[in-house]
């Protein structure tokens, strides 16, 4: 839980897409561990691997920056606000005053 909470607070501001290449660099941590190359030439099974480690996405967090800037999130956040999907299917029918979108009744 503490780990998870670490990657939480080192991650904020990542975007669903940094957060994706993150999670893709901490993946080849086993990859670049001593003796991969030759265990995987040898046949070693992919189930034979060590499982990615909480040190592997520290490695990877020094590699995969958050490419969105607080400022452009600030201003992402605005227009959500004044733009965006709607929390709930009632509060899209509330604002659209009660019209359908699904073809059946409201």
């Amino acid at each position: 839980e503490a780990d998870i909470g670490s990657l939480l607070e080192a991650t904020d501001g990542y975007s669903g897409s940094d957060m994706a290449a993150l999670c893709r660099e901490a993946a080849m941590g086993p990859c670049r561990d001593p003796g991969f190359e030759a265990a995987l030439l040898s046949g070693v099974h992919s189930s034979e691997m060590r499982p990615i480690r909480l040190s592997d996405f520290e490695d990877a967090l020094g590699a995969i920056r958050a490419s969105v800037g607080p400022g452009e999130l600030a201003a992402f956040e605005e227009w959500n606000r004044n733009f965006g999907s709607f929390q709930s299917q009632a509060a899209k029918r509330q604002a659209m005053g009660g019209v359908s979108g699904g073809g059946g009744s409201t």
